[in-house]
């Protein structure tokens, strides 16, 4: 509404007074919230896991004593388990550390790396959900 077309990161706003949605810069997320914390928040959150999801297939994996490809990070267990048949497709588990609460995946994943990427993505849904 401010006019200036460069907007790094979109805040999507809402309002019911407004039809749509608005792309707004963080300054203007922040004025239209009236929060001046939150929406510096959120970017600089969202900024951070874009980082880290850049890197993520660059980390070193380890493997267990099964055969199975896993990482520890954040207070988790993340598994990307090969499955027996080929055909059937990769899958993740992940586990909060210290506990025996475990989540399997549905969805299969034609390759590790495929894997791997979704359990960064279920990691960063469960820090939201559980930590």
């Amino acid at each position: 509404m401010c006019e200036c077309v460069e907007i790094r990161y979109v805040h999507l706003m809402e309002h019911s007074n407004y039809p749509g949605t608005l792309g707004v810069g963080c300054v203007c997320a922040e004025h239209m919230e009236g929060d001046y914390v939150g929406p510096r928040e959120r970017e600089n959150r969202l900024k951070n896991e874009s980082r880290r999801r850049s890197k993520w297939l660059e980390r070193k994996w380890r493997m267990s004593a099964t055969g199975v490809s896993f990482l520890n990070t954040d207070g988790f267990n993340i598994q990307v388990i090969e499955p027996e048949d080929s055909k059937a497709g990769w899958m993740i588990t992940i586990m909060r550390r210290g506990t025996y609460n475990r989540v399997r995946g549905r969805k299969r994943f034609t390759s590790p790396e495929a894997a791997k990427l979704a359990a960064f993505d279920a990691l960063m849904w469960a820090k939201r959900k559980v930590a």
